[in-house]
């Protein structure tokens, strides 16, 4: 028996309750760039990311000497690659109605990250595509015991290390394995187009 059926078995062997994200989570929307306090690069002054909607570093807007989320927090695309969460454990800022979700003494940040990641928004076809606020409250989430999500998020970090690193072996691999098939491809294109013939 593993760790995890060990702590469900013990803390929650009747299964776990549901709550919506709303009674479980502080939920805000991101509004404009901070005016007079932004800039493009990073400073000792503007040292504070500023997250819009986006996948990645493409969320990356600016910086900011202002932060206006401090707590560990999930944050939602509400627009464009809507549904696309990230954890932010650092102080931010967000911007362009980037749906945040600040998880209460229930929730592990980390655990709430994953759990967003497995759910299907509805978004409304009329109008603008995008995901608001009392939209995403309603939609409710497992709430096991907090050694379980730990041991959930334990379990799955693993999972997530163990892919990027056979990610970097295989694009290592494919990258040497494309240099030596383009050389070998270079060889013969030069041979077959190469012709011995006389000069005229």
């Amino acid at each position: 028996m593993s760790k995890l059926d060990e702590l469900i078995q013990e803390l929650c062997p009747n299964g776990v309750e549901y709550k919506a994200l709303g009674e479980v989570c502080k939920l805000s929307a991101g509004g404009d760039v901070p005016k007079g306090h932004y800039a493009k690069e990073f400073s000792n002054k503007y040292s504070i990311p500023i997250y819009s909607n986006g996948i990645g570093q493409n969320a990356l807007y600016g910086y900011t000497d202002i932060a206006k989320i401090q707590q560990p927090c999930v944050t939602i695309a509400a627009r464009g690659t809507i549904g696309y969460c990230a954890l932010r454990n650092e102080p931010f800022y967000p911007i362009v109605r980037l749906i945040c979700a600040i998880p209460n003494e229930l929730l592990i940040a980390d655990f709430l990250k994953y759990i967003i990641e497995t759910l299907t928004f509805q978004v409304p076809t009329s109008g603008i595509p995008q995901l608001t606020v009392p939209m995403i409250s309603k939609y409710k989430i497992p709430i096991p015991p907090l050694p379980v999500q730990r041991e959930i998020v334990r379990i799955l970090d693993n999972f997530t290390e163990l892919t990027a690193e056979l990610t970097a072996e295989l694009t290592a691999e494919l990258t040497a394995e494309l240099t030596a098939r383009k050389k070998q491809y270079e060889y013969y294109r030069d041979k077959l187009l190469t012709f011995k013939g006389l000069k005229l």
